[in-house]
Parts: structure tokens; sequence; C-alpha cells
């Protein structure tokens, strides 16, 4: 949803509701596990992917022991609204993820694909009503995309479900980070068709919009994957993009841009260029969400950290040089 599904939750130095549009009023209502509080407030938010980013985090982390009582508040809350069986049916995968862990999945038991399973067709009760009923709304069909993957439904069944998703608004990158998970290599895709959708999705993009930084991702997935030389081509291209994307005037933020800022602070930081990396970590500010530095854990915050204070002291430099 945000973020990538795959990449383990830290609990205090990522935050997912930092640029999130009331973000505060949020996560005081997240903490104080209270999601009729919650609720009330995304219901103000208008862009999906600032929709999708608050519903994703009210979810919370189900690592817990005791993951029931949330999961019990936020059953209650539900009023049913698209919006209320949406919230509960991503609380069901967050805590089914969590019992699957997010290993590989030759190192999950057969105990946990069960568990997780179940809690992902209970979801996907849930989102296929929301659908049938309220066909528009997008936050349950890129939820869908999620449980499609994690039920091994396959990639025509996932792509039919981003295209009905894409059919209402193309530009939501959230749905188009989760579908490029389902088409990875490690989920049984190939690399030709991830380069296949990240060009589909940056072809005829309009200046700002974030499509064409799924590039980003992309590289990012190669490189943990162990392609760890990155080709000068790869890095012009990501240039380009950043530019063209949340460095360009007509760019409206959204939560999603404090993604893209993180993935491309960490893409500069691989490339060992920091100085480029500089005004992306200087986006995020002092409250980072995770993007795709999660794939670290559990040592991210301290990768993130470091990283930082070299693209501050590169960028010094440069700065002292000119």
């Amino acid at each position: 949803m945000a973020t990538t599904r795959d990449a383990a939750p830290t609990a205090t130095f990522f935050d997912p509701l930092a640029h999130v549009p009331d973000g505060a009023a949020l996560r005081a209502a997240r903490d104080a596990r209270d999601p009729a509080a919650a609720l009330a407030v995304v219901r103000g938010l208008i862009a999906p992917d600032d929709v999708i980013a608050a519903l994703w985090a009210i979810c919370g982390d189900a690592s817990e022991e005791d993951h029931l009582p949330l999961t019990a508040a936020i059953d209650a809350a539900d009023d049913g609204t698209p919006l209320t069986r949406t919230l509960r049916a991503l609380r069901y995968v967050v805590v089914g993820w969590s019992i699957r862990s997010h290993a590989r999945a030759e190192h999950v038991s057969a105990n946990q694909f069960e568990q997780f399973h179940d809690w992902l067709r209970r979801a996907e009760r849930l989102l296929f009503d929301v659908c049938a009923e309220h066909p528009g709304f997008v936050p349950a069909w890129e939820a869908r995309i999620t449980t499609a993957r994690g039920l091994e439904l396959g990639h025509g069944e996932a792509r039919r479900r981003y295209d009905r998703l894409a059919a209402l608004d193309p530009r939501v990158f959230a749905a188009q980070q989760v579908y490029l998970q389902q088409i990875l290599p490690k989920w049984s895709g190939s690399w030709e068709e991830t380069s296949r959708f990240v060009a589909e999705c940056a072809d005829g993009a309009a200046p700002g919009a974030l499509g064409p930084a799924l590039v980003v991702d992309l590289a990012i997935e190669r490189y943990v994957d162990g392609e760890k030389a990155t080709p000068p081509e790869m890095i012009d291209r990501v240039r380009g993009v950043a530019a063209s994307t949340v460095l360009h005037p007509d760019h409206v933020r959204t939560a999603a841009t404090a993604t893209v800022h993180a993935n491309l602070a960490l893409f500069f930081s691989l490339a060992e260029l920091p100085a480029e990396a500089r005004p992306h970590f200087e986006a995020l500010g002092d409250v980072p969400v995770q993007g795709m530095w999660g794939y670290y854990e559990p040592g991210a915050e301290r990768l993130y950290r470091k990283h930082r204070d070299t693209a501050a002291k590169a960028a010094a430099r440069s700065g002292a040089r000119a």
C-alpha cells in the first residue's frame, strides 16, 4: 500500500504517517487504538495515495504477541461503509502477513502458510463484496492486488485487478508498486515482465506524475537480488526520473511523494552518489518513511542515518568547492 508489503516494519524511526495530511491526528488515533477517530480523519483525505497510506498505517503492526485487541477494535468500527470494511480487510492482511513473516517461501512453515491464507481469505471475502457493491472504491482494489499475490491467484488475476484500478485512476503509485511486487522473480515473475510494466507506467506520464519513479523500485530490487553494479545508463535514467517526478515544479505532493524520496535516497546511496541522495534526504527531514530501506532490517535505521550523514557531508564539501 503502500510502501513494499515485503519489507518488515520499524516501530519508531520510520513513520508512515509523517507525510500524510493530518498525520499527527491520525497517529494519535492509531496510538490510542481508536480506529473510529482515525477513520474520521481519513474521510477528509482526497488523494487515493494518501487514503491508502493512512489505512495501512492505521492497521499498525501485528507482530506483537497479542494482536487481537486492535483487530477487535477495527472490527467494531465497521459501519458497513466501503472505507471501514476495507480497513478491516487490510488489518486481516497485516495479521496474516505477520504470521507468514517476510521470509522467502522456502523458509515459511506449512502451519504459517495455513494461517496466512486463512487471514487473507477473510480479507478477500470483505474486499470482494466492497468491489462488487462499490466498484469505484480505489483502496479496495489496491488491497486486492496484495491478496491476489498472497493467495497465489496468479499474475493474470492480479493484472485484472490492477487494470480495474488503473481504469479508475492510472496515477495511484501505491497500486503500481504493489503490482510490481507481484511480477518480480521472487513471486514467480521475471525481470523482463517487470521491465515492461515499469516502461508502461512511465509511458505518457504527465510532468510531475510518479509513474516513471517505479524504475527506482526495480533498480533497488535488482540490487537486493544480487546485481550490485549499477550501470551508468541506469544512474542517468534515475537522475532523469527524479527531475521529472518529485523534483518537478508540477509535482503534486501526496504520501507517495515521501516514499519516492526515500527510495531515491536509497538508490543514490547504494550507487555511492551521496551528494545526489542529499536532496531526497532533505525532503524527508527528520521524519522519514521507510520505503525500501525496510529490506535492510533489523539495521535499517542505522543504515539510513549513516547514509544521511554521508550525504550531508558530501553536499557540504561540494558547496565548499563551489
